[in-house]
Parts: structure tokens; sequence; C-alpha cells
């Protein structure tokens, strides 16, 4: 078993988010379960590409810094908004 956290980050991660402060609290209280649990818990990125502000090494394309991974988990950056 696995926990996938995709997308959560600061660009689009934030109060304009429909009960923004419900979803962080139930998605930080679901990734600490999974870790109190031992269940793997992998980090999905969103990149859409160099010079769009959103992209690696750009602040918006960090994770949220309320659901940031530990040292050692997985962390994925992917190109697509579709995962097949």
């Amino acid at each position: 078993m696995k926990l996938l956290v995709i997308d959560i980050q600061k660009g689009i991660t934030d109060s304009r988010l429909f009960n923004f402060d419900e979803f962080i609290d139930n998605t930080s209280r679901i990734i600490q379960a999974a870790r109190d649990n031992q269940i793997e818990v992998i980090y999905f990125q969103h990149d859409d590409g160099p010079g769009t502000g959103f992209s690696i090494g750009d602040e918006e394309f960090e994770i949220a810094e309320q659901v940031h991974p530990r040292k050692g988990e997985k962390i994925f950056t992917k190109k697509t908004h579709l995962i097949n």
C-alpha cells in the first residue's frame, strides 16, 4: 500500500481553494496516519516547463509547507496533468 500526494504545491494550494484549511488539515492527518502505519508516502509535483513560473526552481513549484515530505520520501516530477 502507498499514499500518493499529487500536485499539492505552493502555487495552487492556498486560501483560493474551497475549504482550504479543512483540506490541508485532512491531508496532513492522512499523511501522518500513513507514516504512523509504515505506509510509504510518495509525492508528485507538476512542472509546466521553464519560463512558466511553475517549474523546477520556481517557488510556486515547491510542495506546500503544510504537507512537506520527510527526508527519504520519494518525490516525482510530472509534465502532464493526467496520470494514466
